[in-house]
């Protein structure tokens, strides 16, 4: 297992190729965001690596940051997300007990307090943890550097922008994303939400299965760079260059 202390007692896990988890430890309880794709057994790395009992916590339902559920006796996911996490355990024949995730929700592990927040966007159900007063957000995938809103469980554009200006008002200096393998600053996260205000959306030369459905735009500010991929249904009326 791949792994990076981000701050003391804070490390991003690669449970499989670019796709990271992060084990979070206080002095009473840890907390997992994400479970990966299931192909490597994190509750038996868990049990290995903290002293205490575990939470689990589901940033939001794709396959490949619930596919470990099944290792673990309960998770806590958003309920926007709760028909992902059904259809996952349909497809596997594997089923855990989810508990409800709402924002403002706050998990205290023991001299380290960590806050939900909503990052609704990539999916309804999309949630990040606000380390209090450590200037550490864990974002999932809904601040990747690409951003993704594509399929039926996806937020329209708008609320993106909503999600974007909610977040810039937290008090964190850098993130995790669940495809990067360190932080990454809060500028990157400015940068989206300026995105919003150039988007030059433009057919994707290669659509994969969204076909003529799927939208494109790329910004670039300075050394920075935002991508954004998003369903034509979820534009609100905005048109393609």
């Amino acid at each position: 297992m791949n792994r990076r202390e981000i701050l003391p007692g804070v490390w991003h896990l690669e449970e499989d190729y670019r796709v990271y988890c992060t084990l979070v430890q206080g002095a009473e309880k840890a907390l997992l965001f994400d479970t990966g794709q299931g192909r490597r057994d994190l509750a038996a790395y868990v049990a290995e690596t903290v002293p205490t009992p575990c939470l689990v916590v589901n940033s939001h339902g794709h396959s490949d940051h619930v596919g470990g559920n099944f290792r673990f006796p309960l998770v806590y996911a958003h309920r926007a997300d709760w028909p992902l996490l059904a259809a996952q355990a349909r497809m596997t024949g594997r089923e855990t007990p989810v508990r409800p995730l709402e924002p403002g929700q706050v998990f205290a592990l023991g001299g380290r307090r960590v806050r939900v927040v909503s990052l609704a966007g990539h999916t309804r159900g999309s949630v990040g943890l606000l380390l209090e007063g450590e200037d550490l957000l864990l974002a999932g995938d809904g601040l990747n550097q690409t951003l993704l809103l594509l399929g039926p469980e996806a937020a329209p554009l708008s609320q993106l922008r909503v999600t974007l200006e909610a977040t810039l008002a937290l008090p964190f200096t850098q993130y995790l994303s669940s495809h990067a393998p360190g932080p990454l600053p809060r500028d990157q996260v400015a940068l989206h939400r300026e995105h919003l205000d150039h988007l030059h959306l433009e057919p994707p030369s290669h659509p994969g299965p969204y076909g003529p459905r799927l939208c494109r735009s790329q910004y670039r500010a300075g050394r920075g760079r935002s991508v954004l991929f998003v369903d034509r249904g979820l534009l609100g009326g905005r048109e393609m260059a």
